[in-house]
């Protein structure tokens, strides 16, 4: 079985300079902060309440 790779976060992401985690929605075009943290297998992904139902995906 082969790895999934790991999806790409978008450049509007980026680490806050005290090593916090800005997350902003992944939804692509949309700058909105993520409010919604899905557990993910890579991970945490983060989506505003617009887009929380890009999780089940």
């Amino acid at each position: 079985m082969s790895e999934t790779p790991k999806p790409a976060y978008p450049d509007h992401m980026e680490k806050a300079p005290a090593g916090l985690f800005e997350h902003y929605c992944m939804h692509e075009g949309c700058n909105a902060w993520g409010s919604f943290g899905f557990e993910k297998r890579y991970g945490l992904e983060w989506y505003c309440g617009e887009h929380k139902g890009d999780a089940d995906n």
